[in-house]
């Protein structure tokens, strides 16, 4: 723990903790782990400091314990200093004590060391075989989404092709645009000769221009009407068309732009 994360609650948890284990395991010839729990309830009994800075400081004597038990080949004082450095909690009275503990203590010190270490494997396991089933999973989708992503490439440069062949479509249709509105035109400029001529007939109806200008503009007439009723058609048909068109194009052009 950094010294930077030290309270004052910290220090005095951990330092009655402490003083509590050397208590159980010199005087009264408790195990370690039975030491750690009974203290741990005697600072939790005694209600001066918060359960979680007990916590946090029982879990440090646990580490600290086990560092220590690292370092029982190595000369104390040297394994002291190289060990305080971080641990700028541990005073000479408490280091003292530690090593008492421990020299109480050491065959089961040994065991807790390897039943924590027995514990943090079962931990990093049971982790890991979550970790891998999830990796199983990840791999699975990673092959399920690059195939996914190939196809849609595939289909993307199809609508490439598409969109190219609709640009020239759409630019057939607006030539033929240009060639409906023609025939309209067409249709119109002969209704309105056809609108002239009898109105020139009509300025002598006696006469036997009339009589033939008549007959001849009820047949023109009947043509003109069969005629515009297929423009009407013809025009409702390609408004329907275009409406369509242009609704898909827009939507389109909408959904790209996103």
């Amino acid at each position: 723990m950094g010294i930077k994360e030290l309270s004052k609650d910290f220090q005095q948890a951990y330092h009655e903790l402490v003083d509590n284990v050397e208590e159980l395991v010199v005087k009264e010839r408790k195990n370690l782990q039975q030491a750690l729990d009974e203290a741990e309830k005697l600072l939790d009994e005694k209600g001066d400091l918060a359960e979680d800075e007990i916590k946090k400081a029982s879990s440090e004597l646990k580490h600290d314990f086990k560092n220590l038990n690292l370092g029982l080949n190595k000369a104390k004082e040297a394994y002291k200093e190289e060990f305080s450095l971080d641990a700028a909690y541990l005073t000479d009275s408490i280091w003292e004590q530690l090593h008492n503990i421990m020299d109480s203590n050491t065959a089961h010190l040994l065991a807790f060391e390897k039943n924590l270490e027995e514990r943090v494997q079962e931990i990093k396991t049971a982790q890991h075989l979550r970790d891998h089933s999830e990796h199983t999973e990840w791999n699975s989708e990673h092959g399920l989404w690059l195939t996914e992503v190939s196809l849609w490439k595939r289909e993307s440069i199809l609508a490439q092709q598409k969109l190219s062949e609709i640009d020239t479509a759409i630019k057939l249709y607006s030539n033929a645009l240009d060639e409906h509105a023609q025939v309209i035109e067409a249709h119109a400029a002969t209704e309105h000769d056809h609108e002239m001529a009898m109105a020139n007939a009509e300025k002598d109806p006696s006469s036997e221009v009339f009589e033939a200008a008549d007959d001849t503009s009820a047949a023109v007439h009947k043509q003109e009407q069969k005629e515009h009723l297929q423009h009407a058609e013809l025009q409702n048909t390609m408004k329907q068309h275009h409406n369509e068109l242009m609704f898909l194009v827009d939507m389109l052009h909408k959904k790209a732009a996103k």
